[in-house]
């Protein structure tokens, strides 16, 4: 008789709560009434600037609750002083994003000045670059025609944008890859 009554009180409970659930009340979503920052590593105007802006009516089509986006630049250091900011300053609630180069990943690992974050504590989301072309060129005058003469010259500059920008370390890579003696 106890095991019967037992079991009746286990059914009607699991009966009730199939129907109390349906009575749950609607949660506002986490983003309403809220902003979310794109921490821009550039001045404005930049392409990655553009990039940042061009991003906010999908980000705003696909993210529940309608928040605020906007887009604050701080350009320094080839966007590490921006990495620096998100990664000293803001939670992890959802509601930084930062727009930063390749060259936050580099900057670390090659030992730049101002790279004052861990690399393998970030979340990455993805990039809205799909790539650069990159091109070697010389002036006639250098005599290098060809790539045994390029290797013996020392001191050659390799001409990009500022210390730890992609193309940059990418310049450096490619001087490496080569076998360069000492570029600069």
């Amino acid at each position: 008789m106890k095991f019967q009554i037992m079991r009746l009180a286990i059914c009607f409970i699991s009966l009730a709560s199939c129907f109390l659930s349906r009575v749950a009340f609607a949660q506002q979503p986490y983003y309403q009434n809220k902003t979310i920052r794109i921490v821009r590593g550039g001045e404005p105007g930049g392409s990655g600037d553009l990039q940042a802006r061009a991003l906010i009516p999908f980000l705003k089509k696909n993210i529940p609750g309608d928040p605020t986006i906007i887009v604050e630049n701080m350009p320094g250091a080839a966007g590490r002083k921006a990495v620096n900011h998100i990664y000293s300053t803001a939670k992890p609630d959802g509601l930084a994003i930062g727009a930063v180069g390749a060259g936050l990943v580099a900057g670390p690992i090659l030992g730049l000045p101002g790279s004052q974050y861990d690399i393998d504590k970030l979340i990455y989301l993805g990039s809205t670059e799909s790539g650069d072309p990159y091109v070697f060129v010389s002036r006639k005058e250098a005599g290098f025609d060809s790539l045994e003469k390029l290797r013996a010259a020392t001191g050659l500059r390799i001409g990009a944008q500022a210390v730890g920008h992609p193309v940059f370390i990418s310049g450096r890579m490619f001087g490496y890859l080569l076998g360069l003696k000492e570029p600069r």
